[in-house]
C-alpha cells in the first residue's frame, strides 16, 4: 500500500551528484588550483580510468603482473587495469571497508606488483599505514580518490603518498569531465582531438535549476523517465588518449572551490544527526580531511527507500551495483554491500531546505508502512 505521502508530487529534484550554478560565470578564475592541478605530474584527460591505463604503464607495470584490487568497486577500474594487462587479484574490503592484513598477505606470491586502494566516497582509508604495509612488501601503492578530490589524511592530500593517484574531477564539481592522473613520474598527455561539452554544461545548469524551479524540474522528470542507469553499463575503457573537454578547461578554474570539502562535510553530519538512530551509516564517523560525495546509508535488502525518495525529486544513488564480470563469486560482504548502500545527496549546492527536505523525507519513509 503506498502512503498519502508518497503519493505527494515533490516540485524540484535534489541529486546525489554535484550541479552547476550560472553563479561560476562571475567568479575569477583562481591562479592556483587544489592538489593535484597544479603539480607539474599532473595529467588532465576526459575519464579517471585513462589515466589509470596510462599510469600503470608509466610506472613500469608489465603484462602478466599481478595488483591487488578491492572486490567492491565500480568497474572501470578493474578494466583499465586488465586492458593495460594486469592481473586483478581481488580482496574484501572490511570494517571501514578498509583491507584486511592478514587476507592481503594470502594473496601475495611473487608477481604482485600493487596494492590498489579506494577512498571510498570521498572518506579517506588509513593511507600511511598501506604506504607502510606496501614499502615492507616492495609493492607500489595506487590510491583510487575517484570520489575524493578535495579530500586529506593527515593533514596531506589524499594521492600524495601513492605512486599513482587518480581524480573524477566531474563527481566532486559539475563539469561535462575530467580525471586526474598524479603520479611520482611524469605521465603521457592525451593526444587524441579535444571535444567542446558545452551541451553538458547546459545539462549540468539545468540541473541545478531543477533544484530550485518546478518548471525545470517537471522537464527533467518528463526527459529522463525516472529511469536509473543500467548497473554495468559504464565499464568500458573508451579511447584512453582523450583529453578534457573545452568546457571543462574553461570552467575548472573557476568551480574548483576548496571549500566545497567542508560544506560537504557539514551537510554529511547535518544528515547524521537528523538521521541518527533510524539508518545505519557505512561511515559512522568521517575524518576531518574527508570530502564526502554522498552520505552512505545501509538499507534493508530489497526495500523500496531509493524509487520512493525519487518520487519525492530526492535522487540518492546505488553505486557500483554491477562488479565487474571478472569478479568471483565468493565475495559476499561486497555483494552485500552492492546491494545494501544507498548514498543520500550532501554536495555543496545543497541548501538548508534541501537537506531538511532529504531528512524528512527518509524519516517518513522508514517510520511509514513498507
Amino acid at each position: 500500500m503506498t502512503s498519502n505521502l508518497d503519493r505527494t508530487t515533490v516540485a524540484t529534484r535534489l541529486s546525489v551528484w554535484p550541479t552547476l550554478p550560472p553563479r561560476v560565470y562571475t567568479h575569477p578564475p583562481s591562479k592556483m588550483l587544489p592538489f593535484p592541478l597544479s603539480e607539474d605530474n599532473c595529467r588532465l584527460f576526459s575519464r579517471a580510468r585513462h589515466g589509470l591505463w596510462h599510469g600503470v604503464k608509466s610506472l613500469g607495470l608489465q603484462v602478466g603482473d599481478r595488483i591487488l584490487v578491492p572486490a567492491y568497486h565500480h568497474g572501470s577500474e578493474v578494466e583499465a587495469l586488465i586492458r593495460a594487462g594486469l592481473e586483478c587479484h581481488f580482496y574484501e574490503p572490511r570494517g571501514s571497508l578498509e583491507p584486511d592484513e592478514d587476507e592481503l598477505e594470502s594473496l601475495l606470491d611473487e608477481r604482485t606488483r600493487a596494492l590498489y586502494l579506494i577512498h571510498y566516497f570521498g572518506i579517506p582509508q588509513h593511507v600511511d599505514r598501506w604506504r607502510a604495509w606496501s614499502d615492507r612488501r616492495g609493492l607500489l601503492l595506487i590510491e583510487d580518490a575517484a570520489m575524493g578530490f578535495l579530500a586529506s589524511w593527515g593533514g596531506r592530500p589524499v594521492g600524495t603518498l601513492g605512486e599513482l593517484a587518480i581524480f573524477c574531477l566531474y563527481k566532486s564539481f559539475a563539469l561535462p569531465d575530467g580525471g586526474a592522473l598524479f603520479m611520482s613520474v611524469a605521465g603521457p598527455h592525451p593526444t587524441s582531438k579535444r571535444g567542446l561539452g558545452f551541451a553538458s554544461v547546459a545539462i549540468r545548469h539545468s540541473s541545478w535549476l531543477a533544484q530550485r524551479s518546478t518548471v525545470v524540474a517537471r522537464l527533467h522528470a518528463r526527459l529522463s523517465n525516472d529511469r536509473e542507469p543500467a548497473p554495468g553499463r559504464d565499464f568500458g575503457l573508451g579511447d584512453p588518449n582523450t583529453p578534457p573537454t573545452l568546457a571543462t578547461l574553461r570552467l575548472l578554474p573557476r568551480v574548483t572551490d576548496p571549500a566545497a570539502a567542508e560544506r560537504r562535510r557539514h551537510n554529511y553530519h547535518f544528515l547524521a544527526e537528523a538521521l541518527e538512530g533510524l539508518v545505519r551509516p557505512l561511515f559512522p564517523a568521517i575524518p576531518e580531511g574527508a570530502s564526502p560525495a554522498a552520505f552512505p546509508i545501509l538499507t534493508v535488502t530489497g526495500h523500496p527507500i531509493q524509487s520512493r525518495l525519487r518520487r519525492r525529486g530526492i535522487l540518492a544513488a546505488r553505486f557500483w551495483e554491477a562488479p565487474h564480470p571478472i569478479l568471483p563469486d565468493r565475495f559476499e560482504r561486497s555483494r552485500s554491500l552492492r546491494a545494501r548502500v544507498l548514498g543520500l545527496p550532501v554536495h555543496q549546492e545543497l541548501r538548508l531546505q534541501d537537506l531538511e527536505r532529504i531528512a524528512a523525507s527518509v524519516r517518513a519513509i522508514l517510520r511509514g508502512p513498507p
